[in-house]
């Protein structure tokens, strides 16, 4: 069959139209492909908009995160640079400007030590510090900072004290800067810190850091619990409690956080839980559980009290706990639950709020232990410690002289104190009182001692029945005839022969003592040599001891050390020493040329300060606090003891119940004990390093003991609550280095004035 063909247009009949080809298809078809390549454009142009806004966010992150970088940077340099010194106490806004320029020169020095040598520059156009461009990280991301005092601009509430730390980020093209103030202070940081051991006894309680400057020797740290004397069951609980704590837990503050799941879980099948609920278990949970009879999480005087005997299991520690938090300042409203008579989660119990850093390493302090025998490191340190950083170590190992406190004697100068003494204050004076004679600015004299009660006046004007120096009574008599005199008797004090330390078992020399009795001194000077018993007597003022400054050794050379100290104490003009020969100074060169002195039943309302000798010479440069010695600072609340090589013993060996007292801003010795109830508001710092070891709290009747195993003494363990007040200015006289310290409310981003 033939395959049919199409036919021609010219096949078509006529009359029959021909059908037109108008290509409808062709041009939808290419309308879709505009349409489509048109939305692909915008989609690609669009893509490439977010991808290339992706990258423009992620460049500002990270120039942000460049700036802050530059700020936190900084900030960790100010802190690890050697930083200027100054000895003033206070930093004003004068001080402060004073200071500026040596700021200046410590950051440019301590970016000199930069690896590489273009981030080392260091520009200062007269206002600002400028620094170079430093790399943050690999893939480019850089930060200049910058610092310029306050105040920036007219009406600018800041001054001088604070500078404006600057950082500006950069990634690429894009910059951010962030700024935020660094205040210039001056101060501790430490609630204790110190050359040698430290003791930290049941019933004393420390709110700040501790630090131990000396890595060899050991134990750096002892620390009693506060209730494990309770009762014998209480006693039982703790222990098993530190025997899990060896064998569960990582680390030194003798606490278990519930949020580490594997040591939470061993602790609730041990039998412990966390009974008052802040987080942690440790031996407060045991203590609350004990006496807590009613479950509601407080602790009344009521359930604290022995039914065996009727009395407080411990008052003293009862009270130590209320008083924990207590004001820093007048301004600072008491905290809730202070002192309410309640022991509850308020008063924020812990043994140590702070950290605690020492010199020596664990490994080192191990390795001691373990060639004595089988104590370990937590052995020797019991009680919640809590620092007050949740970021920082409980207990930090090894740490440098940056990290502590330079504690060299011969960065305490006390002639300030000195020059507030004597009669460079003003004329000399003295009266007489009906039961006290009163001194004033006098540098005293083993004359002083001798006193006269008037009987009969004659033409004086001395009044009968008060009494008077003897010196006084002699001169008022010289300017009368013979018959006209003033008649008395004699008010005098024999001397006093006592033991020093006053009390203790192991006593190391015997002095024979001048005594001032009922008599009221107001900025007096003792001179070197005197070594009296001040007998209830009350200081007013600034009270100044002078001692030998240059202590030697055999051949004249000068010495620091405090075994040739020792020697130079034991030196004899006559005989041969013993500690229980009296030394006078007729017959001793350490009593003629230091003062041993012994305060009893005193009121001190001012600062005590001393020369500064080279060397710690244990008891011939010593001061005792004995009997109903009270502390009642009224004239300086920055100092209360600044006597940098003076051996100060603190309250009774049998009676720790004893002399209540404040000692309020800085105790600066070259040791120290307290062993009676006090609280301390402000810094101890022991510059000595020849001690055995300082002494918080009572450990027993011997001066050397460092255990608590004696029982317990006539009324009670007594109290110690020591606690670092940052509102307290320092005095004039330690030089030491400012700090800078960030003030992170004050963070801001962008160009801020």
């Amino acid at each position: 069959m033939a395959r049919h063909q199409p036919r021609s247009p010219s096949d078509q009949p006529l009359g029959v139209p021909v059908r037109a080809r108008c290509g409808a298809v062709a041009v939808l078809a290419m309308l879709f492909l505009v349409l489509l390549g048109t939305l692909s454009l915008a989609m690609y142009t669009l893509a490439t908009v977010n991808v290339q806004s992706a990258m423009n966010l992620s460049d500002v992150s990270k120039a942000r995160s460049a700036a802050e970088s530059g700020l936190r940077w900084m900030s960790w340099r100010f802190t690890r640079m050697a930083r200027p010194r100054t000895a003033i106490g206070s930093i004003t806004a004068a001080v402060a400007e004073s200071l500026w320029p040596s700021i200046r020169s410590s950051i440019q020095s301590d970016l000199a030590s930069m690896l590489t040598a273009a981030e080392r520059p260091v520009t200062f156009d007269a206002t600002t510090l400028t620094t170079a461009s430093i790399a943050v990280e690999s893939d480019g991301g850089r930060f200049i900072a910058s610092l310029r005092p306050h105040p920036l601009y007219a009406g600018d509430p800041l001054n001088a004290r604070y500078l404006r730390l600057s950082s500006t980020g950069s990634f690429r093209g894009a910059m951010r800067s962030v700024a935020m103030d660094i205040r210039i202070d001056k101060k501790v940081k430490f609630a204790i810190v110190g050359k040698v051991p430290i003791q930290i006894g049941r019933n004393t309680l420390v709110e700040g850091p501790i630090g131990m400057a000396t890595p060899n020797k050991y134990p750096p740290l002892l620390m009693l619990s506060d209730f494990r004397h309770l009762t014998a069951a209480l006693t039982s609980r703790i222990d098993q409690f530190n025997t899990f704590l060896e064998d569960h837990h990582r680390g030194y503050d003798n606490r278990l956080n519930v949020h580490d799941a594997v040591e939470f879980t061993d602790a609730l099948n041990a039998g412990f839980s966390d009974v008052n609920g802040d987080g942690f278990i440790d031996e407060y949970d045991l203590f609350v559980k004990q006496f807590d009879h009613d479950g509601d999480g407080r602790i009344t005087s009521a359930e604290f009290i022995n039914p065996a005997t009727g009395q407080s299991y411990d008052a003293d520690l009862f009270k130590a706990i209320d008083s924990l938090g207590a004001p820093e300042s007048d301004a600072d409203p008491a905290r809730l639950g202070f002192q309410d008579g309640v022991i509850d989660n308020r008063d924020g119990y812990t043994k140590v709020r702070g950290q605690i850093s020492l010199a020596a390493t664990a490994d080192a302090w191990a390795r001691q232990l373990e060639q004595q025998g089988d104590t370990t490191i937590g052995d020797l340190m019991r009680g919640p410690i809590q620092p007050q950083q949740s970021s920082d170590l409980p207990v930090k190992f090894g740490a440098t002289s940056l990290e502590l406190f330079d504690l060299s004697p011969t960065n305490f100068d006390t002639s300030g104190f000195r020059a507030k003494t004597g009669p460079e204050n003003g004329a000399s004076d003295s009266s007489g009182g009906v039961t006290t004679v009163t001194v004033e600015n006098k540098v005293l004299s083993v004359s002083d001692t001798q006193k006269v009660t008037i009987t009969s006046k004659g033409q004086t004007n001395l009044v009968v029945g008060r009494t008077y120096l003897k010196s006084d009574f002699d001169a008022a008599n010289a300017a009368q005839p013979a018959n006209k005199r003033a008649a008395g008797t004699d008010a005098s004090q024999a001397n006093a022969q006592e033991r020093t330390p006053y009390g203790s078992t192991s006593y190391q020399a015997t002095y024979d003592r001048p005594v001032f009795k009922n008599m009221v001194f107001k900025n007096v000077r003792i001179p070197k040599g005197l070594n009296a018993l001040f007998d209830n007597c009350t200081f007013e003022g600034v009270t100044y001891v002078e001692m030998e400054t240059n202590i030697t050794k055999s051949n004249g050379q000068t010495t620091t050390s405090a075994s040739d100290a020792m020697a130079w104490s034991k030196k004899m003009k006559v005989g041969n020493f013993s500690s229980s020969t009296a030394l006078t100074s007729a017959t001793s060169y350490g009593f003629e040329q230091g003062n041993n002195l012994r305060f009893n039943n005193c009121l001190i309302r001012g600062p005590l300060a001393s020369d500064v000798p080279t060397a710690y010479s244990h008891f011939t440069n010593s001061w005792e606090f004995t009997g109903a010695t009270l502390f009642d600072n009224q004239e300086d609340a920055t100092a209360t003891i600044v006597a940098p090589q003076t051996n100060i013993e603190m309250g009774s060996f049998t009676d720790p119940s004893k002399a209540p007292s404040t000692l309020i801003g800085v105790v600066v010795a070259g040791n120290l004990d307290i062993r009676g109830t006090s609280s301390v508001d402000g810094s101890i710092i022991i510059t000595g390093d020849g001690a055995g070891n300082t002494t918080q709290g009572w450990f027993g009747p011997s001066d050397s003991s460092t255990d608590s195993s004696s029982p317990m003494p006539e009324g009670g363990w007594g109290r110690l609550n020591i606690r670092y007040n940052p509102t307290r200015a320092l005095p004039d006289g330690i030089n030491v280095a400012i700090d800078l310290l960030p003030d992170p409310s004050s963070y801001c981003e962008g160009i801020a004035p």
